[in-house]
Formats: structure tokens, C-alpha cells, sequence
């Protein structure tokens, strides 16, 4: 038995697995985002509760929105002030008094596909999130790779696409990071909706978008079309540079399994290599690897995670 956590600025995900990675319990609870003490409280509050109800004292994995100093194991970057720049695995560890290992929420969900998803048995996962923006994590047999920032696998910041946007008539906006140019503004969901925009001068969801795209609406096609040429172009790159043997795709967009197709056909078509058979999927876990990959840490325990426990 293993518990798990997958923390975000908004909910804190909590699930008990068994041996064969079979949920037993799973739950969602507001994250106190603000207030370290009641960010503890809520924690140790789920974890008292299974514990009654399982008898156990099982180790803790947790998946979350940000970086890990891999000298400190503070946390570096995250939409969760109470936690920012505290040491997360060994705090929680010395007040849990059990074994706690902390990852990126996109390589929990990378570890997840690689062990037991759509990369099982690959060498190589480069696994993605097309969600609210744009997110990855890689796994090479089994093992989390880099790690001298405690930054890794943020293929959406430090590129620019601003040619494509100009060539598609569409005006560039600084990103989140202080940039201007990175596909994290325009390859996740509110990019589509923020392309849509631009083109059409009318407001529109995600999912509205390619429902029309699917009947053939000729601005939704459109608006579908420049945003998998965007991520297309990037993930190409990321192709030639990791050759992965699978790029499993989690996030909100990875439940569109045409438009995944689609940007699948035009990386092919872009990278050096040959890819006969489809290199990006849908994940198995799109809905849920950040919480399996946590649940997985004590088992496939990485250089920096190890380096936060007690």
C-alpha cells in the first residue's frame, strides 16, 4: 500500500494505492495555499484519516506544481506561497515522522506512463503537458534525468515562436516566466482559446473549439490548425534532441485524441529520425499520472527525490 499526494494552487489530490497501482481511496481537498500551518494541518488531517481506515503507516510520494533545489530540496518555483522555498521532504518528513519523496507533478506523470502507460517497456519517455500551459518530464530506464537546477523537461519556456505567431497574423504576449515568445502561452488550452480569439474576435472554450473543428467549421480549423503547427514545431525539436521512444501526452488536450493525432503527424513529419509507428499518445494516466507517479517514488526512487527524505 502506498499514499499519494498531486498538490496544485487550487486542490490537493490524494489517493492510496495498492500493490498492483489499483486505487483504494481517493480524495480532493482545498489547498491552503497561503498558510503553511494549515497546508501541514490539511496534510497530516488526510493521512490520520486513511491511516485509521487502512491500519497502516505507509511511506508518502507527492506530486506538485513546481522545482526542487536538488542541493536543498527547497522548493524553487510554485503557485503555493506556503511552501515556497521550504525544504518539502524532509520538513514534512521530520513532522510526518515517515519517508517523504517530492517530484514535479510532470515527471510523476512521466514516471507513471513509463512504468505501467503508454511507454511500458520504452527506453526513453518523454512524456508532456498540454494543459492550462505546457509541461514535461523525462525517464530513461526507470530514472528521472538532469537535475543540477532542479529544473527539467520545460520545453514550453525559453523557445521563441513569434515567427509562427507573426506568419499567422497573430500578436505575441509576454508569458508568465517575464518572456516573450514561449510556447507556454499558446500550446495549453487557454493558447487554442487565446488563438481562437485573435482570429475570430470571439470568445470561445477549448473544447468548443474543437467540437467545431471536428464538424469543419473553417475558423475553428484554423485556430486548431496554427496551434498544433506551435506545438508541432517545438516538440519536433525536443524530438531531435532526446530521440524518445514515446512521448505520452497528459493535460486537458490530451482528452482530444484527433488533435493529438494531428500534432503526432506533423512532428513525423518535421524530425531527422524515422518514426514509422505513432510517437506521441495520449498518456494511459492523462487524468491522474501526477498522483500514480508519486505513489511510484519509493519504488523508483531518483537522485533528487532522495536527496529530500529522512
Amino acid at each position: 500500500m502506498q499514499y499519494a499526494f498531486d498538490i496544485g494552487g487550487s486542490k490537493i489530490e490524494f489517493g492510496v494505492f495498492g500493490e498492483a497501482g489499483e486505487v483504494l481511496l481517493h480524495s480532493k481537498t482545498p489547498t491552503p495555499k497561503d498558510d503553511r500551518d494549515a497546508f501541514v494541518a490539511t496534510i497530516r488531517d488526510v493521512i490520520d484519516d486513511a491511516d485509521r481506515e487502512f491500519g497502516g503507516h505507509p511511506d508518502i510520494g507527492i506530486s506538485f506544481a513546481g522545482g526542487l533545489d536538488p542541493q536543498t530540496g527547497a522548493v524553487i518555483s510554485a503557485n503555493i506561497p506556503a511552501i515556497k522555498g521550504w525544504s518539502l521532504a524532509s520538513e514534512l518528513s521530520a513532522i510526518l515522522n515517515r519517508h517523504v519523496l517530492v517530484e514535479n507533478d510532470a515527471d510523476c506523470f512521466a514516471l507513471a506512463e513509463a512504468i505501467s502507460g503508454a511507454g511500458k517497456d520504452a527506453r526513453t519517455v518523454f512524456a508532456i503537458i498540454l494543459g492550462t500551459g505546457v509541461g514535461g518530464g523525462i525517464v530513461v530506464n526507470g530514472e528521472f534525468i538532469g537535475g543540477r537546477s532542479g529544473i527539467r523537461g520545460e520545453w514550453g519556456h525559453g523557445n521563441d515562436v513569434t515567427g509562427t505567431l507573426i506568419r499567422n497574423g497573430l500578436a505575441p504576449v509576454v508569458c508568465g516566466c517575464g518572456q516573450t515568445g514561449c510556447l507556454d502561452a499558446w500550446g495549453g488550452a487557454r493558447g487554442l482559446e487565446h488563438i481562437h480569439r485573435q482570429i475570430s474576435g470571439n470568445p470561445a472554450s477549448s473544447f468548443d473549439i474543437t467540437d467545431a473543428w471536428r464538424t469543419g467549421d473553417a475558423v475553428a480549423s484554423r485556430s486548431v490548425e496554427i496551434y498544433c503547427e506551435l506545438v508541432a514545431r517545438e516538440l519536433a525539436l525536443m524530438v531531435n534532441v532526446i530521440d524518445p521512444d514515446c512521448i505520452p501526452v497528459g493535460g486537458g488536450m490530451a482528452s482530444e485524441p484527433a488533435l493529438i493525432a494531428r500534432i503526432d503527424g506533423l512532428v513525423r513529419d518535421r524530425v531527422l529520425g524515422r518514426y514509422d509507428d505513432r510517437l506521441v499518445v495520449p498518456g494511459h494516466f492523462a487524468k491522474d499520472g501526477g498522483l500514480r507517479g508519486a505513489a511510484m517514488l519509493h519504488a523508483n526512487q531518483s537522485p533528487s527525490a532522495a536527496q529530500g527524505g529522512v
